[in-house]
């Protein structure tokens, strides 16, 4: 951050520079809810769940003021957003804040920037897993770029996609369980195993608990699934069952007694509610941005009758694709254009487990607002529940070889991006494994990293944080340089026979992906990568995202896998590189990456922070 840049930003935050200014509020309460129909106690936004959808437009001044009212402590993190000179509204208690502990408030403020479908969610520990969870969408400037004419030429379609991205169907994806985030943690602590059975998926805070039987559910299971069962059936729940050699390896002190008996088992149906997105035909087209907030599971989705042109990636535009059903891991954003051209009535939106643990879906309603204009007057009906299908079925299997699918570790090429410099400056590698035991992960350096170790003395306000945080745990760069970060799998055939995909995201400025394979990555460098194999790396046409998903590594089979991101370093920010499986991050599974450490007393001291903060206004109410 240049001193110019850095006054710029005090002028912003005080008010002598002038910029659109939008205020909101956010009350966290710890409170009974049922969003499918089974009554615990969770987090409530403002009384509800989930959160509110938050809309502003590109580069409004935003101005969040947060209330704990819980028993615990929180934050909140603003996920995709790159908090250029306000790294300390990031949300990362010991990285860029201390927490937000019980009965206290805190004012976030930040540039509404980039533009694009984002949201936010708890970064204390997992309670993001209890409901803290909302979306929220910047609207696009109206002259920026879009891709839109790679879908159609008909300039009529062309405002209509435009006007329908500007309007878009927030769907907020969840999953849900009926223990605590606390006490599923503790199961796994208890147990010495990863666990990762839900009870529900939710769109928008609704869905319902299905128990079609395990026997039904095993005739649907992919071959996913039939890499791990070892011969077992699957739960009534439509779970595998806890201990399986290739799920959680040969770690010792597993205790799969300690499970719950519930929490795999003993399936009861229950009723939410379902959520109705309702579109006019004379729209033309709609915008449906599905956002990725589930806890533990990967998803696939898709719409009934309506191919999808998927435009937008972590808010990025693309160039655009059609496909039937979408993969979309923990933290990822898809927004698609659907064409409203079928007979006015309502289709089934269906978002499902991605088949490679669980049979498990839940369900929304698109609803056409026009009668329907054919002679016999009927309107079609959505077909929901576990015996229906359309592209995919209850178990996310495709139904015909006809339905196109993009595959979780397919990265969509971003739309006018600039040309990525041919080499980076310095090249960083993590090594992902786990440690000690199945449920205990590390993104790299063998280590598991503890966040909380630094709440209170967090490392934004250290002129040397080094002095408060083991290198281990820590990855540097130099300011104003570009990085390459090569994030590497290689798992032991023994302990860790099959390893699940991994969705990982980076905080800050989001990086370019330019390669992936299958292997180790045995190369110093991208460039030498390069030179040896061309068919793995894509400067050319490189993705844009802040989450990247590695694949399924199988150790027998493939040995490593690994992907490659390359970003620009812009000024001094405590970010975090870490996996987006809420358990697998309370595991470890994360590393401090702190950029720019080369101009890190350029950032604000405490006191100018709360002053800044002391300048904030009312809220809205």
């Amino acid at each position: 951050m240049s001193v110019l840049s850095a006054v710029t930003a005090l002028l912003i935050w005080l008010g002598l520079v002038k910029a659109k200014l939008v205020r909101e509020t956010l009350e966290f309460t710890w409170g009974e809810g049922a969003p499918n129909g089974v009554p615990r106690q969770m987090v409530l936004t403002n009384g509800g769940y989930p959160g509110p959808d938050l809309v502003f437009d590109e580069d409004d001044d935003v101005e969040i003021h947060v209330f704990n009212h819980m028993p615990f402590n929180t934050t909140v993190h603003w996920h995709g957003q790159s908090m250029e000179n306000t790294p300390w509204s990031d949300g990362v208690p010991g990285l860029s804040q201390t927490p937000i502990r019980p009965n206290s408030s805190f004012v976030y403020k930040f540039k509404a920037s980039p533009a694009g479908t984002f949201w936010y969610h708890s970064h204390f520990k997992n309670v993001l897993q209890d409901g803290q969870v909302g979306a929220f969408y910047i609207r696009h400037k109206p002259d920026a770029p879009r891709p839109y004419s790679a879908i159609t030429k008909d300039r009529a379609e062309l405002v209509q996609m435009q006007r329908a991205e500007a309007n878009p169907n927030l769907m907020l994806i969840t999953d849900w369980t009926h223990f605590t985030a606390q006490e599923y943690y503790q199961a796994e602590i208890d147990s010495g195993l990863n666990l990762f059975c839900i009870d529900s998926i939710l769109i928008n805070g609704k869905g319902s608990v299905y128990c079609p039987g395990g026997k039904y559910m095993q005739g649907l299971a992919g071959s996913q699934i039939g890499l791990v069962l070892e011969g077992t059936n699957l739960t009534d729940r439509g779970c595998l069952v806890p201990a399986l050699h290739n799920v959680q390896g040969s770690w010792p002190n597993q205790k799969p007694d300690a499970v719950p008996q519930s929490m795999h088992n003993n399936c009861t149906p229950s009723d939410g509610g379902m959520p109705v997105i309702k579109v006019d035909q004379r729209d033309g087209w709609a915008s449906l941005n599905f956002i990725g907030a589930q806890a533990q599971k990967g998803t696939t989705f898709s719409v009934d009758n309506h191919p999808m042109w998927v435009y937008e990636v972590d808010g990025q535009f693309v160039e655009p694709r059609q496909y039937e059903m979408v993969g979309m891991y923990n933290g990822a954003r898809y927004s698609v254009l659907i064409k409203l051209d079928q007979a006015p009535g309502d289709y089934a939106i269906r978002v499902t487990d991605n088949g490679g643990d669980q049979v498990i879906s839940g369900y929304a309603v698109l609803s056409y607002s026009a009668p329907n204009r054919k002679g016999d007057g009927v309107r079609p009906q959505a077909l929901v529940g576990p015996h229906t299908k359309g592209y995919i079925d209850y178990a996310g299997q495709n139904t015909s070889a006809s339905v196109r699918y993009l595959n979780y570790t397919e990265n969509l090429p971003a739309f006018n991006v600039p040309l990525l410099p041919k080499s980076a400056d310095l090249t960083l590698k993590t090594h992902m494994t786990r440690i000690n035991s199945s449920y205990q992960w590390s993104l790299g350096n063998g280590v598991l990293y503890e966040p909380e170790t630094t709440a209170d003395t967090p490392l934004i306000f250290a002129k040397q944080p080094l002095d408060l945080i083991a290198p281990k745990y820590v990855l540097q760069t130099l300011n104003n340089t570009w990085v390459d970060i090569i994030i590497q799998i290689v798992s032991d055939p023994a302990m860790d026979p099959i390893h699940p995909p991994h969705p990982i995201h980076k905080h800050g400025n989001r990086a370019y992906i330019i390669g992936d394979g299958m292997g180790v990555f045995n190369w110093s460098s991208v460039d030498e990568g390069i030179r040896e194999r061309p068919d793995l790396f894509y400067l050319d046409k490189p993705a844009l995202r802040d989450t990247f998903t590695t694949n399924t590594l199988t150790a027998s089979q493939d040995g490593g896998v690994w992907i490659a991101i390359r970003y620009h370093v812009q000024g001094p920010f405590p970010s975090l590189l870490h996996c987006h499986i809420t358990t697998h991050q309370e595991g470890g599974m994360a590393l401090a990456l702190l950029d720019g450490i080369d101009v890190w007393p350029e950032l604000p001291t405490k006191s100018e922070v709360v002053r800044l903060q002391q300048h904030a206004g009312r809220p809205r109410t």
